[in-house]
């Protein structure tokens, strides 16, 4: 009985979702992206466009989601594979001209629209920046009592993490996904040299290795934990670290290869902790130390330009240090504008929406009959072109 005027489509995970709906109720869609380097790629075969090789993978894929194969090949497949955020894509540029796609930076939405090719010919990706909470103080205390809570917190975050009580530290921190977007191998590889560099460093990174690429760096890092002791501590697993101990870091690391939004920068700037990476995607929005990619397939270059910009930041005088950490305890991202540019896609995707006369694209349109899926799976008729597939 629901009636909605729009449906906010959360990027891939729902973006089949409008490909069931009636042809007499359907309706506009905004389509979020939060991360389009996750495109529901579910099935890695490749697809065949090429006479009956075609078929069994578009079998297999339609009794699975329920849809036609003429539909599974317009609507979700991208450069010869399924591709779930493919069918979002699809729909909005049918039924609204391609008005209605948002990212949640707008660096991001250049980015994405510049550089991947599903997104060609969208009339522009629209900007829906998330909206977080401030500073508890909203950026109101000064840099004495921001210096005041570092003392603090940073010898609590020592003896949490088994670090060495030395309050001339400066604590570099990572916590998140070890995986290649976040630059995880990038921190493993820069590690032995910032630490045997830089004596006053050190080191905390932790977070499930979620990729090759984090396995990588679990690889890098066992052998050299040894040779530091009480300077590197690592955490190959969840960590939940309190609030008030993340204060105690002097700078967090953000290298990603690509980066939507990032909480993690917005996190530990507002607690006065300034981030040093790559101004990449969202990232860049909070003060501190950043590198452009020159070019991202070169590690070198990559490796290269983080390890300089860290030793920067580590080498800035304390009183540029504590006005940039200042400078992050007032950043807002204000939940209004959030909500004025959320209304403004809304507005857009009706204003654009057109259903057109699009054919029903399910297979059933209740629970399925045995012997309607029987005839999907069954073998292909023989015929004087072809045995079976």
């Amino acid at each position: 009985d629901l009636q909605p005027d729009v449906y906010h489509c959360m990027d891939y995970h729902a973006a089949l979702a409008p490909l069931y709906v009636p042809k007499a109720c359907r309706v506009p869609v905004i389509l979020v992206l939060h991360n389009a380097d996750y495109m529901g790629i579910v099935e890695t075969d490749f697809i065949n466009n090429r006479f009956w090789q075609t078929v069994p993978a578009l079998r297999r894929l339609g009794v699975v989601f329920n849809l036609q194969k003429s539909a599974i090949r317009k609507y979700a497949t991208f450069e010869g594979r399924f591709n779930m955020l493919k069918a979002g894509v699809a729909y909005v540029k049918e039924v609204q001209a391609g008005h209605g796609v948002c990212a949640v930076s707008a660096n991001y939405g250049v980015e994405l629209k510049r550089e991947r090719a599903l997104f060609n010919g969208l009339p522009c990706i629209m900007a829906l920046d998330n909206a977080t909470d401030p500073a508890e103080d909203q950026g109101e205390a000064g840099i004495d009592a921001l210096k005041k809570q570092r003392f603090e917190a940073k010898a609590a975050l020592q003896a949490h993490c088994g670090l060495d009580q030395n309050l001339d530290a400066k604590i570099l921190i990572f916590i998140g996904r070890w995986v290649k977007q976040k630059g995880v191998d990038h921190i493993a590889m820069i590690a032995p040299s910032l630490l045997r560099s830089h004596p006053e460093v050190q080191i905390v990174l932790a977070g499930p290795p979620d990729d090759a690429c984090g396995l990588y760096a679990e690889e890098l890092l066992a052998p050299i934990r040894p040779q530091f002791p009480g300077r590197l501590f690592v955490c190959t697993e969840f960590f939940a670290l309190p609030g008030h101990l993340r204060r105690g870091a002097h700078l967090c690391f953000a290298p990603s290869c690509s980066e939507p939004f990032g909480y993690v920068d917005v996190e530990f700037g507002l607690l006065g902790v300034p981030s040093v990476g790559c101004a990449i995607g969202g990232l860049g929005k909070m003060p501190g130390v950043y590198f452009r990619q020159q070019n991202a397939d070169s590690s070198r270059m990559l490796l290269d330009a983080f390890l300089c910009s860290v030793d920067y930041a580590l080498d800035l005088p304390d009183a540029d240090y504590w006005e940039m950490a200042h400078a992050a305890t007032k950043a807002t991202f204000p939940f209004d504008t959030w909500r004025e540019n959320l209304l403004e896609a809304y507005s857009q995707a009706i204003a654009h929406f057109k259903p057109g006369k699009t054919e029903e694209l399910t297979l059933w349109h209740t629970s399925p009959a045995a012997e309607k899926i029987r005839s999907e799976i069954s073998h292909r008729t023989k015929s004087r072109f072809r045995a079976m597939s």
